[in-house]
């Protein structure tokens, strides 16, 4: 199978190579025919590429130890779900697997060409050849995941996929970071495409909003898996560290999301349009630079991939389409002035713009945050360490601006607002809010930035709950006889767009009280149980009740019983299981938390090991019955809202997409009817 994928990889790189080189050629002479042959090797690229991962599907579930990447991916004790996902577990795999989804989605914008004008497709097939090319050069040349073990003797047994990576997150975790990742290079394309062509209407700007959301929703889904397999995984109690390997991907997102909004204020008022040009190609930039941070070495993380020597590739990547863009702005400097000015700051467009300051406030200070170290170290010689409390300090004041504008925004009146209806609109929501604060900081004076954001999501749901309240009380009005859930039935689905908007927000709202329920009233204690030792954390009564050992064919596991009952009347609440486990071909010991998830909070468990030191990651013949077992316990307050806020934002997504396609559809339809009249005029 290795020649095939070798060879599969081999012709998808020289498909790319053929798609820049005869697209760029047909655009500039406006030949359609090379164009629709740099399309075809689009399509044709993305089949070659797909050949490739699957010959290495096939490699690794074949335990086929011929080659480099499997062997030191993979074991015979590995379970075959596993197997699957330890193709991207290391950097080569990792990088096809982004190659192949960056080949999809060229390939997907081509599948109905009516719905794209043909000015735009000219560049966008030379565009989307190169930077899938751009990878497919890294994976053939650099980490090939195709080469043979040196000496040509096949080992009998692998080296086994991080421990960290065995989880069931870890399988859909990466591919849904990767598809977030790749997906901006469709805005970036059109926007490279319209600068190209000289086509800067707002046909551009309406073309990548599907796709930019696509590529905002499956980010968004990576992020909050990346967060959930921290959580369960780590061992630490939290979901996010502000760990340099985490912020590469909130950087995109963060920037993606600015870009979502500022869009909205171009199509309604021509305004923004170099902001938006900035936006489209930075966020791609910005997954480029997550990708080198990750895969150069330079910074130390659970998430980063082992040190290589491929970072300065994606340097030289970034400065060409960063130069190329600047230089494209200045050419086209007249076209893309603003057709309107800001008329005043109680506006709808004013609010977009004041969020999308919050947001690149915070893309630049978490920025500077990831790359204090490096600087640091060239001109010191010494690595200093940003931690969680820069982050905090600097970033919390702007999340807590970006909640009230999330309230603010969408109610708004675009151009100008009268102050009777701002009154009107956000009093009852602004009288909601003040009271959660007022309330919180009577309970705990001491944590202010948790009471202002306990208030300012209460007066985001206030906001969406009047909007839709509004809105029922109007259809209603027209249809007397129609029930409260059938008006808000129709009223979502008429105007799906809006109101997925709306359940967006509620979601990060949700969020917004879950996150900082659980980081400002987290309890946490490091406690040391003997068998039948009981104590007492918060509202529980914690019994050890047996410490064991278990033999697996790849690890041996250190069991604990944990009996769970009420701090009042120790009544039983359940049993926790939590692990601590030594794997035998890498000599690697994980921690394996056990939950016990409830609506109100978490009570989370992870065995630290013995109360002794261990050696060798074995547990050897220590006497479990009289050694005490260390445990790390924390409760962290309405937790299960984080991911349960998490399902919504997704389920607002799709709602606006769903209403994005029909559009798309309608725009194509009007665009076709308009060529066949303009053909029927002239004949």
């Amino acid at each position: 199978m290795v020649d095939i994928g070798h060879f599969s990889l081999v012709t998808a790189w020289g498909l790319s190579v053929y798609g820049v080189a005869a697209g760029s050629l047909g655009a500039m002479r406006s030949n359609r025919a090379l164009v629709k042959s740099a399309i075809s090797s689009v399509h044709l690229c993305t089949l070659f590429s797909l050949a490739s991962i699957v010959a290495l599907a096939f490699a690794f579930v074949g335990h086929d130890y011929r080659y480099m990447y499997v062997w030191q991916h993979s074991n015979n004790t590995m379970p075959d779900h596993y197997l699957v996902s330890a193709i991207w577990g290391g950097m080569d795999g990792s990088m096809l697997l982004w190659a192949v989804i960056m080949s999809l989605y060229g390939s997907s914008v081509f599948l109905r060409p009516s719905m794209v004008r043909r000015e735009l497709q000219n560049w966008l097939a030379p565009i989307l050849s190169a930077g899938t090319g751009f990878f497919l050069i890294i994976v053939t040349f650099l980490t090939n995941p195709f080469r043979l073990v040196p000496g040509g003797t096949v080992p009998p047994d692998g080296n086994g996929l991080n421990p960290l990576l065995q989880n069931p997150s870890m399988m859909i975790h990466p591919p849904m970071l990767y598809a977030g990742f790749t997906g901006f290079l469709v805005p970036c394309a059109f926007c490279l495409a319209a600068l190209l062509s000289g086509q800067l209407s707002d046909s551009w700007i309406r073309a990548t909003r599907r796709w930019t959301l696509i590529a905002w929703g499956f980010l968004t889904m990576g992020i909050i898996l990346g967060g959930n397999w921290a959580y369960i995984e780590l061992g630490w109690g939290g979901f996010w560290a502000w760990d340099p390997v985490e912020n590469a991907s909130f950087l995109p997102w963060l920037t993606g999301t600015a870009y979502l909004h500022s869009v909205m204020v171009q199509e309604q008022k021509g305004m923004l349009k170099v902001w938006n040009v900035v936006l489209a190609v930075t966020t791609y930039m910005l997954t480029v630079f997550g990708t080198f941070l990750t895969r150069s070495g330079v910074v130390q993380s659970v998430h980063a991939f082992a040190e290589t020597d491929v970072g300065w590739v994606f340097l030289l990547y970034i400065g060409i389409v960063s130069a190329i863009t600047i230089l494209l702005i200045g050419y086209r400097w007249q076209e893309l002035r603003p057709e309107r000015q800001l008329e005043s700051y109680f506006s709808r467009e004013a609010a977009f713009l004041f969020n999308n300051l919050a947001l690149l406030g915070i893309c630049f200070s978490t920025f500077w945050g990831v790359l204090f170290p490096i600087f640091s170290e060239a001109v010191s010689g010494e690595k200093s360490v940003v931690g969680p409390p820069f982050f905090n300090q600097v970033n919390i004041p702007l999340f807590l601006a970006l909640l009230f504008l999330m309230g603010v925004g969408p109610l708004i009146a675009w151009r100008r607002s009268n102050k009777k209806a701002l009154v009107k609109t956000f009093s009852r929501p602004l009288i909601a809010g003040s009271i959660i604060t007022v309330v919180f900081l009577w309970l705990d004076p001491t944590k202010i930035s948790a009471a202002i954001a306990f208030g300012l999501s209460v007066f985001v749901l206030a906001t969406i709950e009047a909007e839709m309240r509004r809105a029922v009380k109007a259809r209603r009005q027209m249809l007397e006889k129609e029930s409260i859930p059938g008006a808000l039935y129709q009223v979502v689905r008429r105007r799906p767009r809006r109101y997925g908007g709306f359940m967006v927000h509620l979601g990060v709202a949700v969020m917004a009280v879950s996150i900082t329920a659980s980081m400002a009233y987290q309890t946490e204690r490091d406690i040391s149980l003997s068998q039948g030792q009981s104590v007492e954390v918060g509202r529980y009564n914690l019994t050890l009740e047996e410490l064991g050992q278990e033999k697996y064919d790849n690890y041996t596991a250190l069991t604990a019983k944990v009996r769970i009952g009420s701090a009042e009347d120790n009544s039983l609440l359940g049993y926790m299981h939590p692990e601590r486990r030594a794997y035998v071909s890498n000599q690697e010991v994980t921690t394996e938390v056990d939950l016990r998830v409830t609506p109100r909070e978490d009570l989370y468990l992870a065995l630290a090991g013995l109360d002794v030191s261990a050696q060798s990651g074995s547990h050897g013949d220590v006497d479990l019955a009289a050694t005490p077992a260390l445990m790390k316990v924390f409760i962290n307050p309405l937790q299960v809202w984080l991911w349960f806020g998490g399902v919504l934002v997704m389920i607002g997504t799709g709602m606006v997409l769903i209403q994005g396609a029909f559009s798309s559809e309608l725009a194509a339809t009007r665009q076709a009817s308009v060529v066949r009249g303009e053909s029927g005029a002239r004949a």
